[in-house]
């Protein structure tokens, strides 16, 4: 094959990969009102159809980029380090010139990929929801696009526009098709998210005048490191840029001590709105402090200065905190989504003290963790939801809700496969991502000494872990049949299905973690430890 031929073949395949991502992008918005319309016109039962199609669609396709060139021996990115690429001016004045600009890397397109998983197995296990079902669907499929461009967006003013649709679906679907005490729960979750966009949003700004009044991530990234070596900006500025990022991304995750909104969050979503907070939206946050805390201010220095290392203990503090506090919590509860809210604010620490970590296993554990906490979480909040819908009073209420294993042998085999992937037993996805996150710290040159308490304490919540989900298989699974599910029959196949599809995503990425672990690893050298 000529040399010319080949470019035209590279470029016109580089080309369509581009146009499969803003397809993926921007379908789901574009058929967000036609769901709704043909629910609300002709038939509800369609809308749920049309979401499902529509999901599916975009799944399909984001496998074949991932099959395109993620799955290999190596990944070729473009010289700025990402791949499917649009970018063109959106709009400017004056000075300022805001850019359409996504693509993927190995941070993204792992997450990329989860969110389709995720929404598709939610949009089955929706099929509970008959109550305006037309506005549930084409909401769902908004909060799609918002999620979806939250990690392909590539300029910082594109990127808080995603991070920000993303709260109006979310707060209708808890607000509307939720709990006994949605509406406080809907409030208190737009506020705390909101509050702390905006503190980001100072963050961001900063980070915009201190890269030449720009906001493509890839230009402020090197502008900053530039001005940064040229004494243009000091250490401190970049000190105060981190901080004020980290706190907008740390709500989201969230951890101690702005970790409350999650569980009541939680317990008042319907189980598919929670499986998706658990599995995308939690993971918005740590994306978010990768790529735009750690990512774009790495080259500055800033890590491995007196400000960052003083940043990454206090990070490690908070983790090891993050990890055992709520480990503890969820041990006293008897409400099984609350316990499994807890347990995630607990997991979400390892991509904390990964970070903290800062070196090869702990951006690793980082990555590995959203991905593996995607698939256990969404998994088990969707199991939650299956007891709750086949009890007589629809509780989850672990001390009303016993003997599930005598009536519903299948869904208690999947609770006990979740349970004990999210404990971390070896051959599931948690196992790997713990391990690394645990070695990074115990490496970590900044957790010897006087602060080897912090990855101790961290393995210790471990303990806990075990000992609240044996607690609750105990008495959900095992003990003799409460009137509760007296007349309790196996899960239907839109009940059960997306959980075994998330259980066995669990084991595969546990027996089998280089599957997305080595994009993770060549990433994590590219972007921060190239030598």
């Amino acid at each position: 094959m000529s040399y010319s031929l080949k470019y035209h073949v590279c470029y016109g395949i580089c080309k369509m990969t581009a146009e499969i991502l803003n397809f993926v992008l921007w379908f789901p918005i574009v058929m967000a009102i036609p769901t709704y319309l043909v629910g609300k016109l002709i038939k509800t039962e369609y809308s749920k159809w049309f979401a499902v199609g529509t999901v599916s669609i975009t799944t399909i396709l984001t496998f074949f980029l991932w099959i395109q060139d993620f799955i290999g021996t190596s990944v070729s990115y473009s010289s700025n380090g990402f791949l499917y690429e649009t970018r063109f001016d959106w709009f400017s004045s004056g000075s300022l010139t805001i850019t359409y600009h996504i693509g993927v890397d190995g941070l993204s397109m792992p997450l990329l990929l989860l969110s389709q998983v995720v929404f598709l197995v939610s949009a089955f296990s929706s099929f509970f929801i008959h109550d305006q079902e037309e506005l549930y669907y084409g909401l769902y499929l908004f909060l799609l696009t918002g999620l979806v461009g939250t990690f392909v967006a590539l300029d910082l003013f594109l990127f808080y526009i995603f991070w920000e649709i993303v709260l109006v679906p979310m707060f209708f679907i808890i607000a509307i098709w939720g709990g006994s005490n949605k509406y406080y729960a809907s409030m208190k979750f737009f506020i705390y998210t909101h509050l702390a966009s905006l503190v980001m949003l100072i963050g961001l700004i900063l980070m915009f005048q201190a890269g030449n009044n720009t906001f493509n991530m890839v230009d402020l990234k090197a502008n900053i490191a530039q001005n940064v070596a040229q004494l243009k900006i000091s250490m401190s500025t970049i000190n105060i840029i981190f901080w004020l990022v980290f706190i907008g991304f740390i709500v989201k995750f969230p951890q101690v001590p702005f970790h409350t909104w999650l569980p009541d969050a939680h317990v008042q979503a319907p189980s598919p709105g929670s499986s998706i907070l658990a599995g995308l939206l939690l993971k918005m946050g740590g994306y978010g402090l990768i790529r735009i805390g750690f990512w774009m201010l790495h080259d500055t220095g800033y890590f491995t200065s007196d400000f960052g290392i003083n940043a990454r203990i206090l990070m490690g503090i908070v983790a090891a905190i993050s990890m055992i506090y709520p480990a503890f919590i969820a041990l006293r509860q008897i409400d099984m989504k609350k316990m499994i809210a807890y347990s995630s604010i607990s997991h979400m620490g390892i991509v904390l003290l990964g970070l903290a970590a800062f070196n090869p296993a702990g951006l690793n554990a980082a990555m590995f963790m959203m991905v593996a906490h995607g698939v256990i979480s969404p998994g088990l909040f969707l199991l939650a939801g299956i007891v709750e819908h086949n009890t007589k009073s629809h509780t989850r209420d672990m001390d009303r809700v016993s003997g599930l294993t005598e009536k519903m042998p299948f869904t208690s085999a999947l609770f006990v496969a979740l349970g004990f992937a999210s404990a971390g037993l070896p051959g599931f996805a948690g196992f790997v991502a713990e391990f690394l996150g645990f070695t990074s710290a115990f490496n970590s040159p900044i957790f010897q000494d006087e602060y080897i308490w912090i990855p101790i304490v961290a393995v210790l919540s471990v303990i806990v872990t075990a000992g609240y989900y044996l607690w609750a298989m105990r008495r959900v699974l095992f003990n003799k049949p409460s009137d509760e599910i007296g007349n309790t029959s196996e899960a239907k196949w839109w009940e059960s299905g997306p959980v075994f599809v998330l259980a066995i995503s669990a084991l595969v990425l546990g027996l089998m973690p280089a599957l997305i672990q080595r994009v993770m690893d060549e990433w994590a050298k590219l972007a921060f430890f190239p030598n």
